[in-house]
């Protein structure tokens, strides 16, 4: 029985995709490079901020240049995080049909936190997640270090939960973390990569999403 949904935001709740473009390319910039493929930008946008430092330099780096890269990166998105950042039409109807069935939600990214909090209160208001978090001070996804502290400030048990995102990250995330993975396949990762990560469940629309889930509840 599933009692909350924690979901990822970048690719799930969100297409954030230009704006981390936008932001890559800005740092890439500095270092002389030009803009970002699209073939380079998906194979690392559900990384950790070192993780987009690291896939947007690429090659060999040395810890100054990624600390360099980094700083460059977070004063970016600092302009770019809301400028084309979008809803997926038909997620708010889910959420909130979820929480008139009483269902807790939260939201768990590898992005940083102040940036979780920004857009989904922007995009989604106050009252729609119980907990935003992004990994400051602990080891990002696919670690599942982040989506059990979730499951311990709710006291839910994970085989409770079930972890909704668009990557092979966050399926390796509910996966470790004992809890109920579903891919989505709207976001940035094509859905036999879904499923080879070993989600639980894929859906391709909102309303397959909610009807799964308002099955497993």
């Amino acid at each position: 029985m599933i009692k909350a949904v924690i979901f990822d935001l970048d690719g799930t709740l969100a297409n954030t995709f230009d704006d981390l473009r936008s932001s890559i390319d800005d740092m890439r910039a500095a270092f002389g490079m030009g803009p970002i493929s699209l073939e380079q930008m998906t194979s690392f946008i559900n990384a950790s901020l070192r993780g987009f430092a690291e896939g947007g330099l690429g090659g060999e780096r040395t810890e100054e240049e990624l600390e360099k890269a980094m700083k460059i990166y977070v004063d970016a998105y600092a302009v770019h995080y809301l400028e084309k950042t979008c809803i997926y039409e038909g997620l708010p109807e889910v959420l909130q049909k979820l929480k008139d069935g009483g269902a807790r939600l939260a939201v768990y990214s590898n992005k940083m936190a102040d940036y979780v909090k920004k857009i989904c209160l922007k995009l989604y208001g106050e009252d729609t997640f119980d907990i935003l978090m992004g990994p400051d001070g602990i080891t990002p996804k696919p670690d599942p270090m982040g989506a059990l502290i979730v499951a311990g400030k709710w006291g839910i048990d994970p085989s409770e939960i079930a972890y909704v995102g668009d990557s092979v990250t966050d399926m390796k995330t509910g996966l470790a973390a004992g809890m109920h993975t579903i891919g989505v396949s709207w976001g940035f990762t094509a859905r036999e990569d879904l499923a080879a990560a070993g989600a639980h469940y894929i859906v391709d629309t909102r309303p397959e999403l909610l009807e799964l889930l308002e099955k497993l509840a």
